[in-house]
This record gives C-alpha cells, sequence and structure tokens, in this order.
C-alpha cells in the first residue's frame, strides 16, 4: 500500500534525543503505536523494539543507530527519528538533528538532566532548533514532575512551558490533562484515548498551570501581550498562536509528561508536535557550493517545482536487501525513476523507487517534496554526507556536520591476504558512518580505525568476525611525530660520481631556518650569476622537498623549515637534474644535524563535560598528562549549571586511552570532545624514548628482509 501524498506545509520530522536509557526507544514505538502504525509497545528487554532492529542492537539492549518512522494525525505526517543516546553513537544523534525541525528532549522522571541531556541541548541551542521536552517515566518510582520542571531550569538558562500535568505520580500515574484544552486525558489498552473531565484534586493546580502557560503564551505576540496585560484571558486558539511563535524561534520549550511504555501522555506529545513544531520553510534561501569550484557559493530556493536538491544523511548497509540512503529534501520534487547526480562523487544514480520506513520496514510513497524525509535503494556509490540534486542543476550541499573521532586502534589481519577484503568491508562501514575512519598512516606504517568509542569499534570488529569470518588483530596507535629544527645553519654537499661515459656533478650551498609553527617549508632562491643553471633549480626544490620526508633524529617528516639556496657549482657535461636533487637531499640532512633538531608531538584541543563532584579528579589527570588547563566552568552562561566544563591541551600520546579511563574515573558520568590543536616541541626522556622506540623498529625492519 502506498502512502498518500503530503504537502511541504502538513509535513513535521522531529529527533528524538537525550542521554541513554532515558526510554528514548520505547517513545518512539509508543508514538507509532498511538498513531496506529504498530499495534504494541516493544520492550528492549525482550528485543522487540521497531527502532533496535539490529541483533547487536537487541542484544546489548541499546540504540546503536538512527531509525525512522511516521505516524499521519488529521492530515498532517510526523516523520520520527529515534536516536542512540550514548556518546560512542553521537555522529547518528548529530545527523538526525540536522535534518530535523525539532528534538524531542526525553529527560528521566527520576533522574533528571543528565550529561548526554547537557550535551545535547548545548548543540541544539548553538543551533537555535526547537524542542519539546518529555519527562519519560512518570510511574517509576519516586517520580516528581514538579521537581524535574525545576532540576531543567536549573541547568538550563530557557523558559519552560508545561503544556500538561500529571494524574498521579510513580504507581498512581494514570494519565495527563492537557492545559490548552482543559481535559483528562487517559490512554487504553488498543491505544485510544479516554477524554474526560479533570479529576476535582487538580483542578486548582490544574488552573494555576493554564495560567502560567497563558502568560508564557502570550509573549509569542504583540497584540496578545496587549490582551493579556489588559487583564483579558487569552483564548485557546489565541494560546496556540502564541506558543507556535515562541516554539519556532526556540524561545520556550513545552514541556509534556508520561510514560512511553504505557502510551501515557503520547496523544498530548502528537498533538503538541502537530499544532507547535514549525513545517520545512518554502522559499527558503539554502547555501550550498559549486561542486566544480568549492570556493563558489551556490544559493538555492527551496520550493516544489526548483530543481530537485537532497542530502543523504543516514545509510544503511543491509546484507541481503542492500544500500538505504536516507535522505532530506532541500529543494524540487523527487519522483521514482529518475536519474540524479551525485554532485560530491561526480556520479551519475537511478532512483527506482521512493520509500519512508518504519523501523526496518519500508512504506512505498509516491514522490518526495521539500522539508520532507524519504528512503530510496540500491544506489550504487551514494553514501552519508553525500548531495543528491538535478543532473543539469549541480550543487554541493554540506549542510551534514559531524564530529571528530576520540578513540583509534591500529588493527591488522591475523591472516595472510585478509587485507584486500578489510579494506573492501571499511569501505561498506565508512559510508554507513562518516565518523568512523580507517586509514593507512605511512610515517608510522599502520593501519589505523578511528571512532567515537570503544564500544563502537569493538561492535564493529565483532561483526567483522562474526559475518564475515575475518579477525582483526588491535593494538594502540604510534603517534605521528614531526620534527623540525631551533636555529640556523649553513651547509654545503657536493655530489660526484665518475663512471663510464657522463658522470654525476653537482653541488648546492644552503641555509636553514626554523619557521613559525605551522607554517610547513619554505624554498628560497638566492642564486646569482648562474653558479647553478635555472633549469636545475626546480631539481634542487625537489631534493628539498624529498629531504623533509625524513628528519635526522628519528626518520619523521620534517616541518616549519625554510631553506635558502644561496650558492652552488656546475659541470656542463655531468650535472644533471638528479645530480642536484641528491646533493640538495644530503645538504639539507646536514643543515638539519646542525641546527639544533628536535621532536614535534601533536598536541589536542579536549574539553571534558563533568558533574562538579568530580571536577578536582579531572583537572588532577589533565596535569598528569602533561596537559594545560585553559579554562574552567559551568556549561550554561548563567553558571548554574551542575555540569562543568574543562578546556585544555594534552598531547596525543596521552589520549590513546583516554575514553575508556575518563568512564572509569567517573562511572561513566563524564564525556569528552577532541580535536588537532598544533604541534609543540617534547624533550629530555620522553623524546629520547620516542626516538630508540622509532630506531628499534627501523632495525627490525632491516632484520626482517
Amino acid at each position: 500500500m502506498m502512502l498518500k501524498e503530503y504537502s511541504t506545509e502538513n509535513v513535521r520530522t522531529v529527533a528524538i534525543v537525550g542521554h541513554g536509557s532515558t526510554g528514548k526507544s520505547t517513545l518512539f514505538d509508543a508514538m507509532l503505536f498511538i498513531g496506529g502504525q504498530i499495534d504494541k509497545i516493544g520492550k528492549p528487554d525482550d528485543g522487540s523494539l521497531t527502532s533496535d532492529y539490529d541483533e547487536e542492537e537487541k542484544s546489548r539492549k541499546i540504540s546503536i543507530r538512527s531509525a525512522l518512522g511516521f505516524v499521519e494525525i488529521d492530515d498532517v505526517k510526523i516523520n520520527i527519528i529515534d536516536t542512540p543516546g550514548m556518546s560512542d553513537f553521537v555522529g547518528e544523534a548529530r545527523a538526525a538533528i540536522q535534518v530535523a525541525e525539532a528534538a524531542i528532549v526525553v529527560v528521566d522522571a527520576v533522574d533528571g538532566v543528565q550529561i548526554e541531556t547537557e550535551k545535547v541541548w548545548r548543540y541544539l541551542e548553538s543551533k537555535k532548533i526547537p524542542r519539546i521536552i518529555f519527562i519519560n517515566k512518570m510511574d517509576k518510582e519516586r517520580a516528581n514532575f514538579n521537581a524535574i520542571i525545576d532540576n531543567l531550569k536549573s541547568h538550563f538558562n530557557a523558559k519552560f512551558a508545561a503544556v500538561c500535568i500529571p494524574v498521579g505520580e510513580a504507581d498512581k500515574h494514570s494519565g495527563i490533562v492537557d492545559l490548552i484544552e482543559m481535559k483528562a486525558m487517559m490512554p487504553k489498552p488498543d491505544g485510544k484515548i479516554q477524554v474526560s473531565d479533570i479529576p476535582a484534586d487538580l483542578k486548582k493546580a490544574a488552573e494555576d498551570a493554564r495560567n502560567s502557560l497563558m502568560e508564557l503564551s502570550a509573549e509569542g505576540d504583540d497584540a496578545l501581550i496587549e490582551k493579556y496585560l489588559e487583564g483579558e484571558p487569552l483564548t485557546e486558539d489565541e494560546m496556540k498562536k502564541g506558543l507556535k511563535a515562541l516554539v519556532a524561534r526556540a524561545e520556550v520549550f513545552p514541556v509534556i509528561c508520561g510514560s512511553s511504555l504505557k502510551a501515557i501522555g503520547i496523544k498530548n506529545l502528537l498533538n503538541v508536535i502537530k499544532n507547535y513544531v514549525p513545517a520545512w520553510e518554502l522559499n527558503k534561501q539554502v547555501e550550498g557550493l559549486n561542486p566544480n569550484n568549492k570556493e563558489e557559493k551556490v544559493v538555492i530556493t527551496s520550493k516544489p517545482d526548483a530543481p530537485f536538491a537532497a542530502v543523504v544523511w543516514k545509510t544503511y548497509i543491509d546484507q541481503y536487501a542492500g544500500r538505504f540512503n536516507y535522505l532530506k529534501i532541500i529543494s524540487g520534487t523527487l519522483l521514482p525513476e529518475t536519474e540524479v547526480l551525485n554532485s560530491t562523487k561526480n556520479y551519475k544514480e537511478r532512483v527506482t523507487k521512493l520509500y519512508t520506513m518504519i523501523g526496518n520496514k519500508p512504506v512505498e510513497v509516491s514522490k518526495l517534496l521539500p522539508g520532507d524525509i524519504g528512503v530510496v535503494v540500491k544506489l550504487d556509490r551514494t553514501a552519508t554526507l553525500d548531495t543528491l540534486c538535478d543532473t543539469k542543476h549541480s550543487v554541493l550541499l554540506p549542510i551534514i556536520q559531524l564530529p571528530n573521532p576520540v578513540f583509534s586502534y591500529a588493527v591488522q589481519a591475523s591472516k595472510k591476504g585478509d587485507e584486500d577484503k578489510i579494506g573492501q568491508i571499511f569501505s561498506r562501514i565508512t559510508d554507513e558512518n562518516p565518523t568512523i575512519t580507517y586509514i593507512f598512516n605511512p610515517e608510522t606504517k599502520q593501519t589505523v580505525l578511528s571512532g567515537m568509542g570503544e564500544m563502537q569499534l569493538d561492535i564493529i570488529l565483532k561483526s567483522i568476525k562474526e559475518k564475515n569470518k575475518i579477525e582483526l588483530v588491535t593494538s594502540e596507535p604510534k603517534i605521528a611525530y614531526r620534527e623540525t629544527i631551533t636555529k640556523k645553519a649553513e651547509a654545503q654537499y657536493k655530489h660526484k660520481k665518475q663512471t663510464g661515459g657522463h658522470g654525476q656533478y653537482g653541488e648546492v650551498f644552503i641555509r636553514v631556518a626554523p619557521l613559525e609553527r605551522g607554517k610547513g617549508f619554505e624554498f628560497i632562491d638566492s642564486i646569482v650569476g648562474g653558479v647553478i643553471p635555472r633549469n636545475f633549480i626546480p631539481a634542487v626544490e625537489k631534493g628539498l622537498r624529498e629531504g623533509m620526508d625524513e628528519g635526522v633524529l628519528a626518520r619523521f617528516p620534517v616541518v616549519d623549515v625554510s631553506v635558502e639556496l644561496y650558492y652552488g657549482s656546475y659541470h656542463p657535461v655531468d650535472s644533471s637534474e638528479m645530480s642536484f636533487k641528491i646533493a640538495a637531499r644530503q645538504a639539507l640532512k646536514k643543515g638539519l644535524e646542525a641546527a639544533g633538531p628536535i621532536l614535534l608531538e601533536p598536541i589536542m584541543e579536549v574539553d571534558v563535560y563533568v558533574e562538579k563532584d568530580s571536577m578536582g579528579d579531572i583537572l588532577n589527570d589533565i596535569t598528569s598528562r602533561r596537559g594545560k588547563v585553559l579554562g574552567m566552568g559551568s556549561s550554561d552562561e548563567e553558571g548554574k549549571s551542575p555540569i562543568s566544563v574543562v578546556k585544555a591541551l594534552v598531547p596525543l600520546a596521552e589520549m590513546l586511552r583516554y575514553s575508556i579511563d575518563l568512564r572509569a574515573m567517573t562511572s561513566g558520568k563524564a564525556t569528552f570532545e577532541m580535536r588537532f590543536s598544533h604541534y609543540e616541541p617534547i624533550s629530555g626522556r620522553i623524546a629520547e624514548k620516542v626516538i630508540e622506540e622509532r630506531k628499534k623498529e627501523f632495525a627490525e625492519e632491516e632484520a626482517n628482509k
């Protein structure tokens, strides 16, 4: 059966986000159940959740991938994306957020705001994405609606608008009171909602809460403020109008409560999404790039009759069904049996049928319009982050931005002959998840697998072993150090070799000098009087650049060095480009040895998000890792949040196991982000150890030849 068509203004897209174990996937099921898409709400314990269809998700009882579903309510289609809560899988959540018009932030009715809640809120705030709070597990022992509202206010400098209050808490939780319609809403076992008058003991609380909601709603429109200040109550429609404007501007955040497992509050949540979440904005100007010249900007207008353009925000490759690419339509209309251009890879693809999904079950659709989410199957090369567009109107849309990997393994096949297979396997894995990288590092001669955490990589390695019968041996990655110099020096080298016939001759005189960190390499040609013919100067520069590939301390690449060629000599018969390349390389080696060579190590910029009680441990640990603390403070501008952010610079060599150590140090309550900053000198015993180990590696390689 084909899904009916929905215009852009009648489509809403929301992402369910929050800390792990708050019940996000159960909420996803509850929304599908109340929306009539599934027969019952699944449970993580028996592996019956709609979004956790992967065998690894079922066995671990956690979400690893995002999942798509939808419900239809009163001629509105709501696209729902369930996302993982663990930091190892943050890439899935980030991609989903960037294609949604709003986020449902799920908060536990007892535990309140947690580390991942803080992180995702901060990200949503940076993008000014509208948010709805769902306080889940109100049937849990010690659940307290008002305490969680206070908890939200203490963490975030924001306005929260309760649009309902609970009917009972903990074991007495049976429904909610809708503060707009002022009716009690109780779910029945079949998913239908029993609407009734407000219980007498809740009338006063409901009236007080509605007055607070009315006051907030008035802020959405100048005319409403004027009416409210004159003492006139707002009508139901006026409250909705004011709230809709505030939610769209991410100035006020509706709060709903309930129990996803018992489907309490779910109908109210769906109504709030339908009424207050903005649809994709038609005629919106979206900035892209010219694929043939990425310095040139291209602006497209989002409307149904414009050229088609979409971004791939998720890829799932099924072992049997093939490749599923999840799209966000930015402009134009996508129809079945259409040829499109993958402008990221400059490759044409054929779209056959179009789908949306309920978990892993496809539902066919006739077309996809701007703002909608859809799925295409069996494309040859298309992967996450790619842009698909009209073949005659090429554009690149760098809309999806994902975090950098923070944990790595060096990997190699336990059996010879499996290397080629491994490359193909990891090519598919990185297509699915761009937060995973698989790169051969020629400096360290290791193949390095990187991702967002130990669990993410371990799951991948386990899957390869089980599905492909290939076992990978892991080790700690080697650090890609650099070498540089600390002072000026001069050097000369004459390459002279006489054999039968033409000989080899080239002589160069150079001056080397240190450059500012990050400047790389500078070549200065100061030759005058033709002491080296002009046609040999490029060969000298090439020899110098090749010489920079291996330093004199431990054969690491050399950086931040200026080399001036100021004198030399040549032979009219025996000189050649090769002679001058060799002479330049050898002269550079002598110059580096005389210029105070030192080692450089990569330094990472690190942000650690931690509860204030653990701040002392984190600061001491960073110091023990040779780190420099740049600053620390509350994660919110007002300084009210109990979550602190520590900003530091730490050597990469000290961060290889940090995700594991941090989890152990804080019982899994802290998280961190890391990105490359710069290179810094190292000396003393640390440098001596690095040089010694490097020489040992080369000696072993020579012995094994």
